[in-house]
């Protein structure tokens, strides 16, 4: 019976998260059955697939949620949801991108995993898949459904699809202050959950109709600025073209604006709301948001330096994009404007560990996140004053409104350190299984992928063997919910209390 019970509180929430995704299946669906009725006939297919996938989507997520509806989810049991969730639905959209696309699974789980974690790399590379050598189109040769659906899936996986979950259809209380800490958000914007959730969408709508006129203003498409909009904001990445916002290098207004979007996608939504609410000097004291800028700022510096050093990349590499490449691995956003694969190693470490850091932690971005790396250096200087002070001194523990207890600061410091083990452990094994890569590439490339950024030096591809792409789905999945999440999940499957 206790097993059972468990399962029915499994079962509501992840029935309403299943539902929640079904959204961006039925919006690309009309989207591409519209586009049939017009004559683009090639739309017709993958609309239908899509459009008959969020059916299905809604009638398993209904059931679901029937059977465990009323249950009360508990701590663990979310924090276990919530892992369930960040496997089970990449995995099961990848099934109506397999079908419409007709590419291998493990490409189209690729891309699914990449999509809704908020990643960016792609397999749409044109070229046959290491799977049993089947055809993997290009972006540019995939029918608009699918990138309309790309870019929708990205965006409900920016907010998050607990987060979503709890301000559509998750009833108020108890169990949406679970699953909204399981999630890793540890902010509110107001003392209610559910409220919280509900002020985050928000605020991501407002910033997508920014995006929208920024892209617009400069010069692209409206077509192209809703989906660049949207991918921008979520930190996310995908684009509807193969050169990402490189197709746009005859327009430098469109990478300035890309950058504004992937930056604003990057910073905390509790510095966006101070912002709505007319409170900047708050905005303007935010310990992460300066961080933030002067990060940037001195990578700019550092790889201004390294475009003058290098000749051949001074002279194949425009200042702009140099620049735009630092704020999309920084923002964890992942918009290309070039090939990174022939920058020099010390361009392509820099940017490795831009990824790794990420943006704020209350924010769609990816990476450690700043807020852990400012907790963390505080937590070196407290040590080294105790040690340079006589006994009974008592170090400063604040930074900025955080009080740093010892709590925080060891869940900080475990975080991060369980961030790096993951991601050097990754590293190894991608050297292990292709030497062909340079090793230079391959940092970067997890980095990447782990860091939830997109930006490629050409590992991700469909010609990639499999084991390369399963290490890259793995780096993608631990980075999305951090590696303690499922540390946590592992421990509590196998503990006997």
């Amino acid at each position: 019976m206790g097993v059972v019970d468990v399962l029915r509180r499994l079962a509501w929430v992840t029935g309403l998260a299943i539902m929640a995704t079904s959204l961006s299946l039925l919006a690309a669906g009309i989207y591409g059955l519209i586009r049939y009725d017009f004559g683009y006939n090639y739309e017709q297919w993958p609309g239908t697939v899509m459009f008959l996938s969020g059916l299905l989507f809604i009638v398993v997520g209904w059931i679901l949620y029937n059977v465990g509806r009323g249950a009360t989810i508990r701590q663990k049991e979310a924090i276990l949801t919530t892992v369930l969730l960040w496997l089970l639905i990449p995995l099961l959209a990848a099934l109506p991108f397999k079908i419409a696309a007709g590419i291998p699974y493990v490409d189209a789980a690729f891309e699914s995993v990449s999509g809704w974690t908020t990643t960016g790399l792609t397999i749409l590379t044109g070229e046959p898949s290491s799977w049993h050598g089947v055809y993997v189109p290009s972006v540019d040769e995939v029918p608009d459904t699918i990138k309309i659906w790309r870019t929708l899936m990205q965006w409900e996986g920016g907010l998050g699809i607990v987060i979503l979950t709890i301000a559509i259809l998750a009833p108020p209380g108890v169990s949406a202050a679970v699953l909204y800490l399981a999630e890793g958000k540890f902010e509110r914007l107001e003392a209610s959950f559910k409220r919280t959730a509900v002020l985050m969408a928000v605020i991501y709508l407002i910033l997508t109709g920014i995006g929208i006129l920024l892209f617009v203003a400069a010069g692209t498409s409206v077509y192209d600025a809703v989906n660049h909009a949207m991918t921008g904001i979520a930190t996310a990445g995908f684009s509807p073209h193969s050169d990402s916002l490189g197709y746009y290098m005859n327009k430098p207004a469109v990478l300035v604006a890309g950058m504004i979007v992937m930056f604003l996608g990057a910073v905390s939504f509790s510095d966006h709301y101070n912002m709505l609410k007319g409170n900047f000097s708050q905005v303007f004291t935010s310990i992460e948001l300066r961080a933030q800028l002067s990060i940037t700022a001195l990578a700019i510096i550092f790889s201004v330096m390294a475009w003058e050093l290098y000749s051949s990349f001074h002279n194949s590499y425009s200042l702009l994009q140099v620049v735009f490449h630092v704020v999309s691995a920084f923002a964890t956003a992942g918009f290309q404007a070039g090939n990174l694969h022939t920058t020099p190693e010390a361009y392509k470490l820099l940017l490795a560990v831009l990824s790794i850091i990420g943006g704020s932690a209350f924010s769609t971005a990816g990476g450690i996140k700043v807020l852990r790396l400012i907790i963390a250096a505080k937590a070196i200087s407290m040590e080294s004053d105790l040690l340079t002070h006589p006994p009974g001194y008592v170090p400063r523990r604040t930074v900025g409104k955080y009080f740093l207890d010892e709590t925080l600061v060891r869940r900080t410091l475990a975080t991060v350190a369980a961030f790096i083990g993951a991601y050097t452990l990754l590293v190894m094994t991608l050297a292990l299984v292709a030497p062909r890569y340079d090793l230079g590439d391959i940092i970067f490339e997890v980095a990447s992928a782990m860091g939830n950024v997109g930006l490629s030096a050409g590992i991700s591809a469909a010609s990639a063997a499999v084991s390369v792409k399963l290490i890259l789905i793995a780096a993608m999945l631990l980075g999305r919910l951090e590696v303690i999440t499922y540390l946590v999940v592992i421990r509590m499957l196998y503990s006997k209390k």
